[in-house]
């Protein structure tokens, strides 16, 4: 149940920065906060945070991502709470990304990124929640 929740509110910000191509700050800053909580509890859930955050951080130092990328690569890494699972989450995430940016064939224009990040976040937990 719970994961089905999860997956319609990441659904919901994957589509609106599909629509908008932002991430409004009422619909991920309750998950960093979510997560913050729950790393008090489950370290872990920071380690992921951190290591999901740090690539995003540095592209938006760059301007090549935005703020609600990196607040929702808090959210994923803190969710997956797994180093090696953060880590393939955010290599599968660019690798999605690359993809649709080459489907789309037009250069210059701004992409969003959260569909491509929570694909790939689904893509890590539902085999995981299905083979334990």
């Amino acid at each position: 149940m719970a994961l089905a929740v999860i997956a319609g509110w990441l659904a919901l910000i994957a589509d609106t920065d599909r629509r908008n191509v932002t991430i409004p700050n009422r619909l991920v800053v309750p998950g960093v906060l979510a997560v913050m909580v729950g790393a008090l509890v489950h370290p872990m859930a920071a380690a992921g945070a951190l290591i999901a955050a740090l690539p995003y951080t540095v592209a938006f130092t760059a301007r090549l991502s935005g703020g609600g990328d990196v607040k929702l690569a808090v959210v994923l890494g803190g969710l997956l709470a797994d180093t090696a699972s953060t880590l393939l989450m955010v290599f599968l995430a660019q690798v999605l990304h690359l993809l649709a940016h080459l489907a789309a064939r037009s250069p210059g224009v701004r992409r969003p990124h959260a569909p491509a990040l929570v694909a790939a976040w689904v893509t890590v937990v539902i085999p995981a929640a299905v083979f334990g």
